[in-house]
């Protein structure tokens, strides 16, 4: 899909409508992790505003923890955090206020890829100077009214809330522990997602002098494991580690990690041992060439929403070696076929989802497509029945079979003009089909419809109704 899509057979008026719902999602102001309560003056009429504090937050500490896959498969796989933030109250007066922390998104707008945060109300505890708080729960309305009905993500925004009492020109520590969902899990995405929430800790009294966050995982971290992460990231060990300093935190610094989910990577590192161990293990080069194709080529709607090409070219490795060890099986080559096809430059750009695209049109005289066609006609003559995903879309006019690959050619419309009791003109349109076969494994080039005669035709009507026009309004003339 091009960008100019949308300014397609609009009018100024809805294209004005399309600019303002775009630009709006980035005029929101910056708020807090934890935060001051909101605004007295705003309420619940609009989104959340920070009332005007003097209280600052001199650092944050914040451990968020993957733990492993529980024995019981019944138990929920969350997230635990804890953070601890140092407050300074650098005002005269001192301060008592119901400190709030995000449980959920600020707003979706449904045009920003945000991540998906949603906090466990029943497990969130807050501590100032060691000493237990109580909870309440409060809601603000969202940024954008709209729902992540696709998640099951409410439109209004709730926090949790608790009371802290700032001294004058005294330190105050409070900290939050909390469990928080893994919504993508649910969804058979293949990774775990990590959210944490830093622009609301701009509502403070200027900027957060440092905050050191850490991720830990339940297994030796690479980057290989890492699918999406804030950038300027330290990795030692189990950890992945951001150090920040001075900063006003806005929307680009929340914090959102993608990495594989523990249970996938483990097995992924078994099936790569089991083929270091025995190269000519066939049911391990299967299944790793499996889970490479479910990391490296995301489908949805039978649009292509992402790839991933490390994974997607470790997919084709595995399984060119299946079919080197098994080159009798036809479904050995029709998954190499599948994977070669979704990973092909031209056949993404034409099954994309969004977005500009610099690789070219898919052509039938590509070697790579070539090379795709051959393994799916060697796959069919081997037994495999499955089809080509989405061959129709990318070649409409292709038919591929075990021992051809045909194209239809729709020549040029034969017009025969048959008059009728009202002197209209009626056109009939006789298409002629005629199937060329080429031998394999080369495709014949598709020849596009020739449309010559149909542009006659529609000229000659044309001049004809200016004609009856002409005359039309000449005869009003000499009546007048």
């Amino acid at each position: 899909m091009k960008k100019n899509f949308l300014f397609q057979n609009r009018t100024p008026i809805q294209i004005a409508v399309i600019l303002a719902l775009c630009i709006l999602p980035f005029t929101s102001i910056a708020k807090a992790d934890g935060a001051p309560p909101p605004d007295p003056t705003v309420g619940g009429v609009g989104p959340y505003q920070p009332q005007k504090t003097n209280v600052q937050m001199m650092s944050e500490t914040v451990l968020i923890v993957v733990p492993p896959s529980p024995s019981n498969v019944a138990d929920p796989k969350q997230i635990k955090v804890s953070a601890s933030f140092t407050m300074r109250n650098q005002g005269s007066t001192e301060e008592q206020m119901q400190v709030i922390f995000p449980l959920t998104r600020l707003g979706y707008d449904g045009f920003l890829g945000q991540a998906l945060y949603q906090v466990d109300i029943s497990s969130f505890a807050a501590k100032a100077d060691g000493k237990s708080l109580p909870i309440s729960e409060i809601t603000t309305p969202p940024e954008i009214i709209a729902t992540d009905i696709e998640h099951g993500f409410p439109s209004e925004v709730q926090w949790a809330a608790f009371p802290v009492t700032f001294p004058v020109q005294q330190e105050v520590v409070f900290e939050v522990e909390y469990e928080m969902l893994n919504p993508y899990g649910e969804y058979g995405e293949g990774f775990t997602g990590i959210a944490y929430i830093l622009e609301t800790g701009a509502g403070w009294y200027g900027n957060i002098l440092s905050a050191d966050i850490i991720l830990r995982l339940p297994y030796p971290v690479t980057e290989e494991a890492i699918r999406f992460a804030n950038p300027g990231y330290v990795v030692s060990g189990n950890e992945i580690r951001w150090n920040l300093k001075n900063i006003e935190p806005t929307r680009q610094d929340n914090l959102e990690v993608r990495v594989i989910h523990t249970d996938l990577w483990k097995s992924i590192l078994d099936w790569r041992s089991r083929t270091n161990q025995n190269p000519n293990d066939i049911d391990a080069w299967v299944n790793l060439g499996d889970k490479y194709v479910g990391l490296g080529i995301h489908m949805r709607d039978g649009i292509i929403s992402g790839i991933d090409q490390h994974f997607a070219d470790l997919a084709v490795a595995a399984r060119q070696e299946v079919v080197k060890l098994r080159p009798e099986s036809g479904d050995a080559h029709y998954k190499l076929a599948e994977i070669l096809w979704f990973s092909n430059p031209s056949v993404k750009n034409q099954l994309r989802m969004g977005g500009e695209s610099t690789a070219p049109e898919p052509s039938l005289d590509d070697p790579a497509i070539q090379q795709i066609f051959r393994e799916f006609q060697l796959a069919l003559s081997l037994g495999a029945t499955d089809s080509l995903p989405y061959l129709d879309r990318v070649f409409p006019q292709l038919v591929i079979t075990a021992n051809s690959i045909t194209t239809v050619t729709v020549t040029s419309p034969i017009i025969t003009l048959a008059p009728v009791a009202t002197n209209t003109m009626i056109p009939t349109v006789q298409p002629t089909l005629t199937p060329t076969a080429s031998p394999l494994p080369t495709p014949l080039p598709i020849q596009p419809p020739s449309s010559t005669n149909n542009t006659l035709l529609i000229v000659v009507i044309g001049l004809i109704i200016i004609g009856g026009v002409f005359v039309y309004r000449w005869r009003s003339k000499l009546r007048e």
